[in-house]
Protein backbone atom coordinates (compact mmCIF):
# COMPACT_ATOMS: atom_id res chain seq x y z
CA UNK A 1 0.00 0.00 0.00
CA UNK A 2 1.44 3.38 -0.97
CA UNK A 3 1.43 6.40 1.34
CA UNK A 4 -1.48 8.14 -0.37
CA UNK A 5 -3.67 5.04 -0.19
CA UNK A 6 -2.82 4.55 3.49
CA UNK A 7 -3.73 8.15 4.29
CA UNK A 8 -7.04 7.85 2.47
CA UNK A 9 -7.90 4.76 4.52
CA UNK A 10 -7.20 6.50 7.83
CA UNK A 11 -10.39 8.53 7.69
CA UNK A 12 -12.30 5.23 7.87
CA UNK A 13 -10.56 4.16 11.09
CA UNK A 14 -13.45 4.60 13.51
CA UNK A 15 -13.29 5.09 17.24
CA UNK A 16 -15.18 1.79 17.59
CA UNK A 17 -12.38 -0.05 15.80
CA UNK A 18 -9.75 1.74 17.87
CA UNK A 19 -11.56 0.94 21.12
CA UNK A 20 -11.47 -2.78 20.22
CA UNK A 21 -7.69 -2.56 19.91
CA UNK A 22 -7.11 -0.98 23.33
CA UNK A 23 -9.83 -2.52 25.52
CA UNK A 24 -7.44 -5.00 27.14
CA UNK A 25 -5.00 -2.20 27.90
CA UNK A 26 -7.75 -0.26 29.67
CA UNK A 27 -8.64 -3.33 31.72
CA UNK A 28 -5.02 -3.62 32.82
CA UNK A 29 -4.67 -1.45 35.95
CA UNK A 30 -0.91 -1.30 35.49
CA UNK A 31 -1.24 0.64 32.24
CA UNK A 32 -2.29 4.29 32.07
CA UNK A 33 -4.19 4.55 28.81
CA UNK A 34 -4.07 8.13 27.52
CA UNK A 35 -4.91 9.48 24.05
CA UNK A 36 -1.17 9.67 23.36
CA UNK A 37 -0.83 5.99 24.33
CA UNK A 38 -3.65 5.05 21.93
CA UNK A 39 -2.09 7.10 19.13
CA UNK A 40 1.19 5.27 19.61
CA UNK A 41 -0.51 1.86 19.69
CA UNK A 42 -2.35 2.48 16.42
CA UNK A 43 0.84 3.72 14.80
CA UNK A 44 2.78 0.70 16.04
CA UNK A 45 0.14 -1.91 15.14
CA UNK A 46 -1.22 -0.60 11.87
CA UNK A 47 1.13 2.19 10.85
CA UNK A 48 -1.67 4.72 10.83
CA UNK A 49 -2.02 8.15 12.38
CA UNK A 50 -5.19 9.07 14.26
CA UNK A 51 -6.23 12.35 15.82
CA UNK A 52 -6.00 13.03 19.55
CA UNK A 53 -9.77 13.58 19.68
CA UNK A 54 -10.49 10.22 18.03
CA UNK A 55 -8.16 8.48 20.47
CA UNK A 56 -9.93 10.20 23.38
CA UNK A 57 -13.36 9.13 22.06
CA UNK A 58 -12.15 5.54 21.78
CA UNK A 59 -11.04 5.56 25.42
CA UNK A 60 -14.42 6.94 26.53
CA UNK A 61 -16.21 4.16 24.64
CA UNK A 62 -14.04 1.49 26.25
CA UNK A 63 -14.61 2.91 29.74
CA UNK A 64 -18.37 3.06 29.11
CA UNK A 65 -18.28 -0.54 27.88
CA UNK A 66 -16.42 -1.77 30.98
CA UNK A 67 -17.88 0.45 33.71
CA UNK A 68 -21.06 1.83 32.16
CA UNK A 69 -21.83 5.46 31.35
CA UNK A 70 -22.01 8.13 34.08
CA UNK A 71 -25.77 8.35 33.50
CA UNK A 72 -26.19 4.58 33.97
CA UNK A 73 -24.04 4.58 37.09
CA UNK A 74 -25.96 7.38 38.77
CA UNK A 75 -29.21 5.63 37.85
CA UNK A 76 -28.21 2.38 39.58
CA UNK A 77 -26.59 4.09 42.59
CA UNK A 78 -29.70 3.77 44.82
CA UNK A 79 -29.86 0.05 44.04
CA UNK A 80 -26.17 -0.34 44.81
CA UNK A 81 -26.57 1.39 48.17
CA UNK A 82 -29.66 -0.71 48.91
CA UNK A 83 -27.58 -3.86 48.47
CA UNK A 84 -24.97 -2.41 50.84
CA UNK A 85 -27.64 -1.76 53.49
CA UNK A 86 -28.60 -5.43 53.38
CA UNK A 87 -25.29 -6.01 55.13
CA UNK A 88 -26.23 -5.30 58.80
CA UNK A 89 -25.16 -1.90 60.13
CA UNK A 90 -23.80 -0.52 56.85
CA UNK A 91 -25.09 3.05 56.67
CA UNK A 92 -26.00 4.78 53.41
CA UNK A 93 -27.89 7.91 52.46
CA UNK A 94 -28.85 9.79 49.30
CA UNK A 95 -30.23 13.31 49.07
CA UNK A 96 -32.18 14.49 46.02
CA UNK A 97 -32.92 18.06 44.98
CA UNK A 98 -36.34 19.63 44.37
CA UNK A 99 -36.44 18.10 40.86
CA UNK A 100 -35.73 14.62 42.32
CA UNK A 101 -32.21 14.67 40.87
CA UNK A 102 -29.12 13.32 42.62
CA UNK A 103 -27.55 15.86 45.00
CA UNK A 104 -25.48 14.10 47.70
CA UNK A 105 -24.46 10.57 48.62
CA UNK A 106 -22.96 9.12 51.80
CA UNK A 107 -21.91 5.66 52.94
CA UNK A 108 -20.06 4.12 55.86
CA UNK A 109 -19.24 0.39 55.48
CA UNK A 110 -20.14 -1.95 58.32
CA UNK A 111 -16.47 -2.74 58.96
CA UNK A 112 -15.71 0.97 59.39
CA UNK A 113 -18.60 1.51 61.79
CA UNK A 114 -17.55 -1.47 63.91
CA UNK A 115 -13.82 -0.72 63.79
CA UNK A 116 -14.13 2.99 64.66
CA UNK A 117 -14.47 2.13 68.37
CA UNK A 118 -10.93 0.73 68.30
CA UNK A 119 -9.34 3.64 66.44
CA UNK A 120 -7.76 6.77 67.82
CA UNK A 121 -10.42 9.48 68.27
CA UNK A 122 -8.98 11.58 65.46
CA UNK A 123 -10.71 11.99 62.09
CA UNK A 124 -8.98 13.54 59.09
CA UNK A 125 -11.31 14.98 56.44
CA UNK A 126 -10.54 16.01 52.89
CA UNK A 127 -12.16 16.29 49.48
CA UNK A 128 -10.89 15.53 46.01
CA UNK A 129 -12.35 16.50 42.65
CA UNK A 130 -14.08 13.83 40.59
CA UNK A 131 -13.05 13.70 36.94
CA UNK A 132 -16.15 12.09 35.46
CA UNK A 133 -18.58 13.81 33.09
CA UNK A 134 -20.57 15.45 35.88
CA UNK A 135 -17.56 16.40 38.02
CA UNK A 136 -18.39 16.96 41.69
CA UNK A 137 -16.27 16.19 44.75
CA UNK A 138 -15.56 13.09 46.79
CA UNK A 139 -15.50 13.57 50.57
CA UNK A 140 -13.26 11.18 52.51
CA UNK A 141 -12.93 10.71 56.27
CA UNK A 142 -10.27 8.44 57.76
CA UNK A 143 -8.72 7.66 61.13
CA UNK A 144 -5.84 5.50 62.38
CA UNK A 145 -6.19 2.18 64.16
CA UNK A 146 -4.23 0.94 67.16
CA UNK A 147 -1.54 -0.39 64.80
CA UNK A 148 -1.08 3.10 63.33
CA UNK A 149 -2.61 2.04 60.01
CA UNK A 150 -4.94 4.22 57.94
CA UNK A 151 -8.55 3.27 58.65
CA UNK A 152 -11.26 4.51 56.20
CA UNK A 153 -14.43 5.63 57.95
CA UNK A 154 -16.88 7.07 55.45
CA UNK A 155 -17.26 8.61 52.01
CA UNK A 156 -19.55 11.12 50.38
CA UNK A 157 -20.21 12.71 47.01
CA UNK A 158 -21.46 16.27 46.43
CA UNK A 159 -21.52 18.84 43.67
CA UNK A 160 -19.36 21.41 45.47
CA UNK A 161 -17.34 22.04 48.62
CA UNK A 162 -19.65 24.42 50.45
CA UNK A 163 -21.40 24.85 53.80
CA UNK A 164 -24.54 22.99 52.79
CA UNK A 165 -22.66 19.97 51.45
CA UNK A 166 -20.34 19.65 54.46
CA UNK A 167 -23.13 20.13 57.00
CA UNK A 168 -25.05 17.32 55.29
CA UNK A 169 -21.95 15.10 55.12
CA UNK A 170 -21.07 15.60 58.79
CA UNK A 171 -24.72 15.15 59.75
CA UNK A 172 -24.79 11.73 58.08
CA UNK A 173 -21.42 10.89 59.65
CA UNK A 174 -22.82 11.61 63.10
CA UNK A 175 -25.72 9.25 62.41
CA UNK A 176 -23.41 6.53 61.13
CA UNK A 177 -20.56 6.40 63.65
CA UNK A 178 -20.32 6.68 67.42
CA UNK A 179 -19.38 10.11 68.79
CA UNK A 180 -16.24 9.54 70.86
CA UNK A 181 -14.97 11.43 73.91
CA UNK A 182 -12.13 13.89 73.24
CA UNK A 183 -12.91 13.77 69.51
CA UNK A 184 -10.56 15.66 67.19
CA UNK A 185 -11.00 16.58 63.53
CA UNK A 186 -8.10 17.48 61.24
CA UNK A 187 -8.41 19.23 57.89
CA UNK A 188 -7.01 22.00 55.74
CA UNK A 189 -8.19 25.58 56.33
CA UNK A 190 -11.32 25.28 54.17
CA UNK A 191 -13.93 27.39 55.94
CA UNK A 192 -16.80 25.14 54.84
CA UNK A 193 -15.24 22.20 56.70
CA UNK A 194 -14.83 24.35 59.81
CA UNK A 195 -18.45 25.50 59.60
CA UNK A 196 -19.71 21.95 59.16
CA UNK A 197 -17.75 20.61 62.15
CA UNK A 198 -18.82 23.55 64.34
CA UNK A 199 -22.47 23.00 63.40
CA UNK A 200 -22.67 19.20 63.66
CA UNK A 201 -19.90 18.26 66.12
CA UNK A 202 -19.80 21.18 68.59
CA UNK A 203 -18.14 18.97 71.22
CA UNK A 204 -15.20 18.15 68.94
CA UNK A 205 -11.96 20.11 68.58
CA UNK A 206 -10.95 21.10 65.05
CA UNK A 207 -7.22 21.15 64.26
CA UNK A 208 -5.44 22.46 61.17
CA UNK A 209 -3.09 20.43 59.00
CA UNK A 210 0.41 21.90 59.35
CA UNK A 211 1.35 20.98 55.79
CA UNK A 212 -1.47 23.09 54.37
CA UNK A 213 -0.72 25.93 56.77
CA UNK A 214 2.94 25.91 55.67
CA UNK A 215 1.77 25.87 52.06
CA UNK A 216 -0.30 28.99 52.73
CA UNK A 217 2.79 30.72 54.14
CA UNK A 218 4.81 29.84 51.04
CA UNK A 219 2.04 31.30 48.89
CA UNK A 220 2.44 34.49 50.93
CA UNK A 221 6.13 34.47 49.90
CA UNK A 222 7.33 34.01 53.47
CA UNK A 223 11.10 33.60 53.78
CA UNK A 224 12.56 30.16 54.39
CA UNK A 225 13.86 31.31 57.79
CA UNK A 226 10.35 32.36 58.81
CA UNK A 227 8.84 29.07 57.66
CA UNK A 228 11.47 27.11 59.57
CA UNK A 229 10.70 29.06 62.73
CA UNK A 230 6.98 28.43 62.23
CA UNK A 231 7.60 24.70 61.79
CA UNK A 232 9.72 24.54 64.93
CA UNK A 233 7.18 26.53 66.95
CA UNK A 234 4.25 24.42 65.75
CA UNK A 235 6.04 21.18 66.60
CA UNK A 236 7.54 22.23 69.94
CA UNK A 237 6.31 20.42 73.04
CA UNK A 238 6.69 23.28 75.52
CA UNK A 239 4.82 26.58 75.41
CA UNK A 240 7.96 28.32 76.62
CA UNK A 241 9.79 27.15 73.48
CA UNK A 242 6.78 28.04 71.34
CA UNK A 243 6.68 31.61 72.66
CA UNK A 244 10.42 32.07 72.16
CA UNK A 245 10.32 30.84 68.55
CA UNK A 246 7.27 32.92 67.69
CA UNK A 247 8.95 35.97 69.22
CA UNK A 248 11.93 35.42 66.91
CA UNK A 249 9.56 35.03 63.95
CA UNK A 250 7.80 38.28 64.85
CA UNK A 251 11.08 40.20 64.98
CA UNK A 252 11.99 38.98 61.47
CA UNK A 253 8.62 39.28 59.71
CA UNK A 254 5.79 40.93 61.65
CA UNK A 255 3.39 40.78 58.69
CA UNK A 256 3.66 36.98 58.45
CA UNK A 257 3.47 36.72 62.24
CA UNK A 258 0.16 38.62 62.24
CA UNK A 259 -1.13 36.35 59.47
CA UNK A 260 -0.21 33.23 61.47
CA UNK A 261 -1.82 34.33 64.73
CA UNK A 262 -5.11 34.98 62.96
CA UNK A 263 -5.50 31.24 63.58
CA UNK A 264 -5.51 30.45 67.33
CA UNK A 265 -2.48 28.30 68.25
CA UNK A 266 -4.91 25.83 69.86
CA UNK A 267 -5.74 24.76 66.29
CA UNK A 268 -2.23 24.16 64.96
CA UNK A 269 0.47 24.25 67.66
CA UNK A 270 1.33 21.01 69.44
CA UNK A 271 2.04 22.71 72.78
CA UNK A 272 -1.32 24.53 72.75
CA UNK A 273 -3.50 21.74 71.39
CA UNK A 274 -6.11 21.02 74.10
CA UNK A 275 -6.56 17.34 73.28
CA UNK A 276 -4.43 14.37 72.27
CA UNK A 277 -3.50 14.57 68.62
CA UNK A 278 -1.53 11.29 68.62
CA UNK A 279 1.30 13.00 66.74
CA UNK A 280 -1.00 13.53 63.73
CA UNK A 281 0.10 16.99 62.66
CA UNK A 282 -1.00 16.75 59.03
CA UNK A 283 -3.80 15.20 56.98
CA UNK A 284 -1.36 12.96 55.10
CA UNK A 285 -3.40 9.88 55.95
CA UNK A 286 -6.48 11.13 54.11
CA UNK A 287 -4.33 12.46 51.24
CA UNK A 288 -2.89 8.95 50.92
CA UNK A 289 -6.39 7.50 50.76
CA UNK A 290 -7.34 10.00 48.04
CA UNK A 291 -4.35 9.01 45.92
CA UNK A 292 -5.28 5.32 46.17
CA UNK A 293 -8.90 6.04 45.20
CA UNK A 294 -7.89 8.17 42.22
CA UNK A 295 -5.75 5.31 40.86
CA UNK A 296 -8.85 3.11 40.96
Amino acid sequence: MNIDARKSDQKHTTSNFISEQVIEHVRDKKIEVTPAFVENEMKKKFGIDISYHKAWRAIQKVVACIRGTPEENYQILPSYLHIMVRKPRTYTSIKRDAQNRFAYMFFAPVASIAGWSYCRPVIAVDATFLKSKYRGVLFVAVSKDANNQIFPLCFGVADLENNEAYIWFFGEMRKAIQVRRELVFLSDRDQSIANGIRKVFPEAHHGICLYHFEKNLKQKYAKATVINLFQSAARSYKREDFNQLMSQLKSIDKKTYNYIIEEPPERWARSWFPRRRYDMLTTNMVESMNSVLLKG
